[in-house]
């Protein structure tokens, strides 16, 4: 149902390669954005790497972890955890050709989907 390629790594199954998922997350690291996929195994994990690792982009940073990566591979959408703006992020999703929804709240997480006939906000 979903155009995925699966890998091993770390984390278990994760997806390899779809070229809408990878074109946003290009695209934010292009606009700035410490962005990664399949990015350490929890959030809290993974905000500590970037504060350690990468501290000049905690304010700008877009990510799944490995638990979200589980939930993509079942059901083609998941959460990326993310600071930053919101709203650019959404937009660059969108653009990529990816579903999203959000609420508009900076401590929520933005959804996103591999399916573009699902609705996007």
């Amino acid at each position: 149902r979903y155009p995925l390629q699966r890998g091993k790594g770390s984390g278990g199954d994760f997806i390899m390669k779809n070229e809408k998922l990878n074109a946003a997350f290009r695209m934010l690291r292009k606009r700035g954005y410490f962005a990664r996929q399949n990015f350490w195994c929890c959030q809290t994990c993974a905000w500590y790497a970037i504060g350690e690792d990468h501290p000049d982009q905690v304010g700008r940073a877009v990510f799944y972890h490995h638990q979200d990566t589980e939930q993509l591979n079942k059901t083609g959408g998941t959460m990326l955890a993310w600071a930053g703006d919101g709203h650019e992020i959404v937009k660059v999703c969108t653009e990529a050709g990816l579903a999203t929804k959000w609420d508009g709240d900076e401590n929520t997480r933005i959804w996103i989907g591999l399916n573009k006939e699902e609705m996007s906000e």
